[in-house]
């Protein structure tokens, strides 16, 4: 697996915002939808705002995406320049975190 699809893994949209975001703009296309029948100036003028709002959030829905991502290879970046200046201690800072999670395993296993 390449660096960018860890990536698109880790921020896979699973916040719960993100999800409200797009339930709204699905429930929002189907009511349009399910009102293109209708007639009358009032809910014509009602379907065109709501069409010129659906637009404006389906932009901002991109562009909180899009910062997402570029935050992500942000990080990222740093963090793989952090890694390859500092292997060792990296290197030294998995192996103790290993090696503390494997002693309260172990000590955990023996209690029993």
């Amino acid at each position: 697996m390449n660096k960018q699809e860890r990536l698109r893994d880790m921020f896979q949209p699973s916040d719960s915002s993100t999800r409200t975001m797009r339930d709204l703009i699905s429930g929002t296309e189907a009511l349009l939808r399910s009102t293109a029948s209708y007639s009358g100036s009032e809910i014509e003028a009602a379907r065109d705002k709501l069409k010129l709002q659906l637009d404006a959030a389906r932009e901002q829905a991109k562009g909180w995406e899009r910062a997402a991502w570029d935050r992500a290879r942000e990080v990222s970046h740093a963090t793989d320049e952090y890694v390859h200046e500092n292997a060792w201690k990296s290197v030294a800072g998995a192996a103790l975190i290993g090696l503390l999670a494997g002693m309260c395993l172990m000590s955990d296993h023996w209690r029993r």
